[in-house]
């Protein structure tokens, strides 16, 4: 019997759009990335269980939703988990765009009037936006010679997961603890715990030393060394830290009230758990 190709199989998933990963593939080899293929990764829409996992709290929680969508919608990335934070937002745009749109509906309650306004964002001018950004890598100070790299996925979503529980406990047992020195004792400890994942994000991104000629790149050395420096030096990371951050934000929209004209400026959040509930 004649082996027939279903007529369906034209009609399966197409690409959308193609990306280049901002990172321009720096930290990724094929085990991650398809042939380490960094440039023109097709884009495909989501699919209807793809959307069923936006909308499942479980799965928002625990990072996997985002991991699945990704492998879903962008085959060529092997091994989401291990996808640099500074791709993220972009690979998340270009999954929205393949699905919904180049355009989202934002909506806005005026500054000045209070009056709700909704705007139509052009999402691809943030993709331009990433492809400009530079991740400053280098830090010297001293005699020692540092280089960082941003978290994976899969470690920022342990230390988001972290730090969430210990708010939670936070606000949830301090008003059941009568006595008012263990109250305190509780409050404490916890956010020492809210610090200490807070440090442990910041130092985890450098990811080798050199000084004196020689040079460390063993994880547990690196973290034991940079917990026992001066804070001088911990301050100088958290500083170089912060001005990736501050040069990877989405820019801010400048929009008028169609009510009372006033300008205001808005920002679109890449909160999984709404950004692709508004399609």
């Amino acid at each position: 019997m004649e082996n027939k190709e279903s007529p369906l199989r034209k009609y399966r998933r197409q690409p959308k759009l193609y990306i280049t990963l901002p990172s321009n593939g720096k930290w990724y080899n094929e085990t991650i990335l398809a042939d380490g293929t960094f440039s023109d990764l097709a884009v495909f829409s989501m699919t209807a269980s793809d959307e069923i996992l936006f909308k499942t709290p479980d799965a928002l929680i625990n990072g996997e939703a985002t991991a699945k969508n990704i492998s879903s919608c962008i085959p060529a990335v092997l091994d989401p988990w291990k996808i640099k934070t500074l791709d993220l937002d972009a690979i998340l745009i270009a999954i929205r765009m393949a699905t919904y749109g180049s355009e989202m509906n934002v909506t806005h309650k005026c500054t000045k009037c209070q009056h709700e306004n909704s705007y139509e964002i052009a999402l691809q001018k943030y993709l331009d936006f990433f492809s400009q950004c530079t991740f400053e890598s280098k830090l010297t100070f001293d005699n020692f010679t540092l280089w960082l790299e941003p978290l994976s996925y899969k470690r920022w979503t342990e230390l988001q997961k972290l730090q969430t529980s210990y708010q939670r406990a936070l606000n949830l047992n301090v008003g059941k603890i009568a006595k008012e020195e263990d109250k305190q004792e509780y409050i404490q400890e916890l956010i020492d715990n809210i610090n200490i994942t807070v440090a442990k994000s910041v130092l985890e991104q450098v990811t080798k030393i050199e000084v004196d000629g020689e040079t460390e790149t063993d994880q547990q050395e690196i973290y034991d060394f940079l917990e026992n420096q001066d804070a001088a030096l911990f301050n100088e990371v958290k500083k170089l830290i912060e001005r990736n951050t501050k040069a990877w934000q989405l820019p801010s929209e400048k929009v008028k009230c169609v009510e009372c004209d006033a300008e205001n400026k808005i920002r679109i959040s890449l909160d999984t758990s709404d950004f692709f509930g508004q399609g």
